[in-house]
């Protein structure tokens, strides 16, 4: 009888010492390796960022502006496209633009098709075959300059259009260089809009019009679509949207106002309708070029305030191809205007929580956007886990939309990686985020962390003392 009961109590006891020290290595250990932590990190502060599809956007042919930015700015006329009727022209406008040299150096794109451009002598930005083939438009000598603007309701001319975007197209959506696509063709520029009370051909109907926009948004599946006005074609085709005045108070005020109330841009072939789109920039990108008229001195300057507010007013993602960098003079100027363009993501906190039972460590990332804008390219998110000598030893993607990560709000993302003995020696995690063009991480986060080769790394544990990076 006492021999049983001796061996119930040790039983008892062994019980007891069993599940004390799997509480102590469950509670224990963790705070001795300090393996569960929570990290929270600082905003730059106002830092400018070389990230990509922001920033300003410099024409494609001015390499010593186009090294300074992430964007760069191509237009290109049907004329130089399509000399001769169904042959491209592809490598001039790969040289003019040197594309493959941005392509190497992971820079993107916006683009322009053009068919009238007012310059200071007479030409024509549309085809000779085609103008031989149509006839029907008007050579003119404005105010904004000479040129030839067609008939763009003539038939032979839309389905000619068609098929150069179409081809076009083809050729730009074999990867993402060109991320931005400025719905051009109609109008001087491409602004749809044409200076008819001086003799020139007017816009088409609003039904023409919906025409061309649909030619765009079948021709460039891979690109976001912008409009120079908000159109009804823009609201409901879901585009961003372009001001080629940026800066200039009148004009961009003008824009806004647009955007805001609707109305309508007359015509003596009707009206073609805005749709109100005040908070366009939440779900399409806002671009447009720094105004070529006014006094740099008062845009930059004087009443730099002035262009500040405008600028974050729109919630621009990009400027170009027209930029302030071309001002070296005023330089703050350029950098505090670079700074209020796009986005800017950062992880405001990071928690790291040990789970023993299960072999593994739950990793809780909050994410933030201190920029003007959402970012609008569903590209993936990675989380990198090194080990102590820096060999990457786990990685997995991170689910979070970061298109729907918009100024002002949060995200928080869990991820669950499997527990390693090395870890206990020391590791890092790092974080990327994969640009498609060249499946190589790209965009630096916006906060206290190191970066290297396009990898974010946000903490750091040291086997030995424990210390952590980024350090307080």
């Amino acid at each position: 009888m006492g021999k049983k009961r001796s061996w119930k109590i040790a039983a008892v006891i062994f019980v007891f010492l069993t599940m004390f020290i799997l509480l102590s290595l469950y509670v224990l250990i963790p705070r001795l390796y300090n393996l569960s932590v929570q990290v929270d990190y600082q905003a730059d502060g106002g830092e400018s960022y070389q990230n990509p599809l922001m920033g300003y956007a410099p024409w494609a042919d001015n390499t010593p502006l186009a090294q300074e930015s992430q964007l760069v700015y191509m237009d290109l006329t049907w004329a130089e496209w399509e000399p001769q009727e169904g042959k491209y022209d592809i490598q001039g406008f790969e040289e003019r633009y040197q594309i493959q040299k941005w392509k190497d150096e992971g820079k993107h794109a916006v683009l322009r098709f053009v068919c009238d451009k007012p310059e200071d002598e007479q030409h024509m930005d549309i085809p000779r075959w085609l103008y031989e083939k149509t006839g029907d438009g008007v050579f003119y000598d404005i105010d904004y300059g000479k040129g030839y603007a067609p008939d763009y309701e003539n038939r032979d001319f839309i389905n000619a259009h068609g098929r150069a975007l179409e081809a076009l197209g083809n050729y730009c959506s074999q990867d993402n260089f060109v991320a931005f696509v400025e719905l051009g063709s109609l109008g001087h520029w491409g602004e749809w809009h044409t200076k008819y009370e001086d003799g020139v051909p007017p816009m088409p109907s609003a039904e023409i019009c919906w025409e061309y926009a649909t030619q765009y948004s079948d021709s460039f599946p891979n690109a976001r679509l912008m409009m120079r006005r908000n159109y009804v074609m823009a609201a409901d085709g879901n585009m961003g949207l372009f001001n080629d005045m940026t800066g200039d108070p009148d004009d961009t005020r003008e824009w806004l106002d647009w955007q805001r109330n609707g109305g309508a841009y007359k015509t003596p072939n009707g009206e073609i309708p805005y749709k109100p789109m005040e908070r366009a920039w939440e779900r399409a990108p806002i671009g447009g070029e720094f105004t070529p008229s006014g006094s740099i001195e008062d845009l930059l300057d004087q009443n730099l305030q002035r262009t500040l507010s405008l600028i974050d007013e729109s919630h621009m993602t990009f400027i170009g191809p027209h930029t302030p960098l071309e001002y070296e003079e005023y330089e703050d100027a350029v950098v505090e205007i670079e700074n209020r363009l796009g986005y800017k993501f950062r992880i405001s906190q990071m928690e790291i929580n040990m789970d023993y039972w299960s072999q593994n460590f739950e990793v809780s990332l909050t994410w933030e956007n201190d920029g003007a804008a959402p970012f609008y390219f569903d590209w993936r998110a990675m989380m990198y886990v090194y080990d102590r000598d820096g060999n990457r030893k786990y990685w997995e993607n991170i689910d979070v939309d970061l298109r729907q990560l918009f100024p002002g709000e949060t995200i928080t993302t869990a991820n669950h990686i499997p527990f390693n003995d090395l870890f206990r020696e020391g590791y890092s995690i790092g974080i990327g985020i994969i640009d498609p063009l060249t499946e190589e991480p790209a965009i630096e986060l916006c906060m206290n962390k190191e970066y290297r080769d396009g990898i974010n790394m946000i903490y750091m544990f040291d086997g030995e003392n424990g210390s952590t990076f980024p350090s307080d």
